[in-house]
């Protein structure tokens, strides 16, 4: 049976939390292991976005226009075989990251306050909505594409807001304890925010009244970094047998996904881009 806890000390708008420890975190992370198949599944998906097939990918002179120059299948699979063994050392580091906050966030002392956790929820739905639209979905779509119902929807928010907000209040509180420090010149490196870009974020958030929460998600950015480095963390790297059912269970999906619109992949307005850019 859970264990209510109190609610934090509240001054104004702001709360106050604490952990039950401040030592180091301990995580393990799943490192996916590359075959031949995500390869060649790689190079597929990337030919299909350029609006090839698999057998361009045998075409020197497709391959030349279209993937910077090489010629042959075997260029491609080589260049392909780097960028997903840098993709999974890359998707490895965020999972540290995500794994951490979620280790520090199980250390809370208090529970969110309903208001924080409102907020929390939409932040995610406007992010949500975002993202639909720069990929040219609308909500009905994507319920119908992935299969999810309205309310499995609503549940996926309330998770991943009760999981946002408990992440914040632990890095508020880790940061609180540390007595860390940012200052405005460093908001650009701690929040991902491009220097040509950073004065009129803060000259918009000083306007709106909002750079107290700019600081604090600055602040919380780098409690975050100092967490991860100072984590004590496990490597679980993927057997090529569970590499080859996870591929297996894709290629069942995209089946499945095949049988009920009658096409392999959702093709409007670019929607479904692998990410992969072959030079």
């Amino acid at each position: 049976m859970a264990i209510e806890k109190p609610m934090p000390l509240m001054v104004g708008n702001k709360a106050y939390y604490s952990l039950t420890s401040y030592d180091p975190v301990e995580v393990s992370v799943d490192v996916p292991f590359t075959t031949d198949e995500d390869i060649d599944y790689g190079l597929e998906m990337t030919a299909a976005d350029m609006g090839g097939t698999p057998a361009d990918l045998d075409d020197p002179a497709w391959l030349a226009e279209h993937f910077d120059g090489m010629t042959s299948r075997q260029q491609a699979r080589e260049v392909m075989r780097q960028q997903m063994a840098a993709m999974g050392e890359q998707a490895a580091e965020q999972q540290k990251l995500g794994k951490c906050v979620e280790a520090l966030a199980q250390r809370l002392c208090q529970s969110i306050p309903p208001q924080h956790l409102e907020q929390a929820r939409n932040a995610i739905r406007m992010r949500f909505t975002q993202q639909l639209q720069a990929e040219g979905m609308t909500p009905d779509q994507f319920l119908m594409r992935s299969g999810t119902t309205a309310a499995q929807l609503e549940a996926m928010f309330e998770r991943q807001a009760q999981q946002m907000a408990e992440g914040d209040a632990a890095l508020s509180a880790y940061a609180h304890e540390k007595k860390l420090k940012v200052d405005e010149h460093e908001y650009g490196r701690l929040l991902g925010i491009p220097a040509a870009e950073l004065q009129n974020i803060m000259d918009q958030a000083r306007a709106a009244g909002q750079m107290d929460e700019l600081h604090e998600a600055a602040l919380r950015s780098k409690a975050a970094q100092i967490v991860v480095a100072e984590c004590s963390c496990t490597y679980v790297h993927e057997t090529e047998e569970q590499a080859h059912r996870r591929m297996a269970q894709l290629r069942q999906m995209q089946q499945m996904y095949a049988d009920r619109f009658g096409e392999d992949e959702p093709k409007d307005d670019d929607q479904n881009k692998t990410g992969f850019k072959l030079v």
